[in-house]
């Protein structure tokens, strides 16, 4: 104990993006660590009155724990999560990253505990990023009171127990060789019918992007404000998020959005336009061009997301089973994506 009577906590909240980048250079993270994605989460939950209360702790005065913090307001009662999906949890300086960290798990979670009772919450919720899966040395969790599976909502996500991770220091004939082979005639046959353009740190065009905002509108409805587009502007112009669309007979069919840092990118989201009938497969090509950019910009991991291998006790959609058949087409490796929860 004498070595966690050492330690002190900082908040996110009292820190300057300058500040919280200098933190970071000590860290192996992903996208959700850093300050625009911290602030992000706010800006798409606003409904849910979520209060952001990530933290970092302290070793004689040089930070090793990021400890990212949230609690919302889900049906008139409080609980720590984002969105209701799990916050992500703790990652630790890299000086200490292979060692056990039973200790500063025990204090960290000493801290979320007290302000789990001061805001009155009834459950929390974190998961391990699939991207940093290398980074954790266990899943600490199941030894202060968390167990795995979350039931409710009955969400896609919480069904999902691994995740696909793309190895991009394959070179581009070995990546298109792990494509399953029904999904390269239609790869093929958009890429000579259409047209592909890049949003990102170096190419930003206004219109296009706006255009991109109303495909988006039309095919999934308001479901994200303004504001959040704004963030993703944002993003993009930081290099922390790429646009890739797709263009067929002047009109935009298709765009995927990815999330980037520190050489590994996730897929974040992508809209597809309903009318096209499969005159083209813009999903398709798109999710392989979006390899083929990271690949020549020097990412080494790509997630494409989530892979159900069986229902255990979940009951899965046929749309859910057809989403995750469409997700293990890329050739990539099955990681554990694990998520707890803990009701007080």
């Amino acid at each position: 104990m004498k070595e966690v009577s050492k330690l002190s906590t900082h908040l996110f909240k009292n820190l300057s993006f300058n500040e919280w980048d200098i933190i970071l250079e000590n860290f192996e993270t992903s996208i959700n660590y850093t300050s625009w994605f911290l602030n992000y989460i706010e800006v798409l939950n606003v409904e849910s009155r979520i209060q952001n209360h990530t933290f970092v702790i302290y070793k004689n005065e040089k930070p090793i724990v990021i400890v990212p913090l949230y609690i919302e307001n889900i049906e008139n009662t409080w609980q720590i999560s984002m969105g209701q999906e799990p916050v992500f949890a703790p990652v630790f300086s890299k000086n200490i990253i292979n060692t056990n960290h039973s200790n500063l798990y025990q204090y960290l979670l000493k801290e979320i505990d007290r302000l789990a009772k001061k805001s009155d919450c009834k459950l929390a919720r974190f998961q391990y990023s699939p991207l940093l899966h290398d980074k954790f040395f266990k899943n600490y969790y199941n030894d202060f009171g968390f167990i795995e599976g979350i039931f409710y909502p009955d969400w896609y996500i919480f069904k999902a127990k691994n995740s696909f991770i793309i190895d991009l220091n394959k070179d581009v004939d070995e990546l298109y060789r792990s494509v399953r082979k029904s999904n390269k005639p239609h790869i093929n046959k958009t890429r000579r019918e259409t047209k592909c353009y890049v949003l990102d740190s170096s190419n930003f065009d206004q219109s296009l992007f706006d255009s991109y905002i109303a495909l988006y509108i039309e095919v999934k409805g308001k479901k994200r404000s303004l504001l959040a587009f704004s963030q993703d502007e944002k993003a993009i112009k930081s290099g922390l998020e790429v646009i890739i669309l797709c263009e067929y007979n002047k009109h935009l069919v298709g765009a995927i959005a990815l999330h980037t840092f520190s050489n590994k990118a996730r897929y974040n989201s992508s809209i597809q336009d309903s009318k096209i009938n499969r005159q083209v497969y813009p999903n398709h090509f798109l999710l392989w061009q979006s390899i083929l950019y990271l690949k020549e910009k020097g990412f080494k991991k790509f997630e494409v997301g989530e892979q159900i291998i069986y229902e255990g006790v979940n009951k899965i959609t046929d749309k859910e089973k057809n989403l995750s058949h469409f997700k293990s087409g890329w050739g990539g490796n099955i990681v554990p994506w694990v998520k707890v929860e803990k009701s007080y």
